[in-house]
């Protein structure tokens, strides 16, 4: 990705490459991309790793909570017919 530019889409998805992409991969929408700052890229990956360490720690919290108490579930009966 080195030396790759950022392009983001009118639907907020991001492409990198050295040119915007034609085609939006998930919008479908035609020559929507436009040119990311350096700035708002370097803000963006700051902040996504914010967010990862966060869920990381809800997730660790989520599962020392569901090892102490883990539900049994039953099958369910079938009917004979």
């Amino acid at each position: 990705m080195a030396g790759d530019l950022a392009w983001e889409c009118e639907c907020g998805n991001v492409e990198y490459g050295v040119m915007a992409p034609e085609e939006c991969e998930k919008c479908f929408a035609i020559d929507s991309f436009t040119q990311l700052p350096a700035e708002l890229i370097d803000e963006r990956a700051k902040d996504s790793m914010e967010d990862d360490m966060d869920l990381d720690l809800s997730l660790g919290a989520q599962k020392s909570s569901k090892a102490k108490s883990k539900p049994k579930l039953k099958k369910p009966k079938r009917k004979n017919k």
